[in-house]
């Protein structure tokens, strides 16, 4: 279905002459291709989760590009890059909330029966499993760690 809309959009971004969306969308679909390839899933086709992930990579490789433009100073393609990420953005579920991610932690905590920092990774896997890639690693680490004891 994800893969469906991609191509529908792709289609209306060339009728309609938006550039920057038929270019991103190009490159996304070219992108799910590989992974087919690679994962050799060229005739099923690749599962929603599996999609997504793909759609995350490429958020996060213009994300690098956009903090390397600006540490070279290159605002201009820094904001190409935060347009393309934004368009990519708009494929993925929405972001978890910091209440849910405080919620998932806490859970995933009672389910390690532990709140002790040596039971991090362990608490940490549970929390990401339980969020689904609907929130970053960092901001789920960032909440374990201040609710560490």
């Amino acid at each position: 279905m994800l893969k469906d809309k991609i191509t529908s959009d792709l289609k209306d971004s060339l009728k309609s002459g938006d550039v920057l969306r038929r270019s991103v969308l190009g490159m996304l679909k070219a992108a799910i291709g590989n992974k087919e390839i690679e994962k050799r899933k060229k005739e099923e086709g690749l599962s929603e989760t599996e999609i997504q992930e793909v759609i995350r990579s490429e958020v996060k490789r213009r994300q690098d590009a956009v903090t390397a433009f600006r540490v070279a100073g290159r605002e201009e393609q820094a904001q190409s890059e935060e347009a393309e990420a934004e368009i990519l953005k708009a494929y993925l579920p929405p972001q978890a909330s910091d209440g849910e991610i405080k919620t998932a932690v806490e859970k995933a905590m009672a389910m390690a029966g532990s709140k002790s920092k040596n039971d991090f990774g362990k608490i940490m896997g549970l929390a990401v499993k339980e969020l689904a890639g609907r929130a970053e690693g960092g901001r789920i680490k960032w909440t374990l760690e201040s609710m560490l004891e």
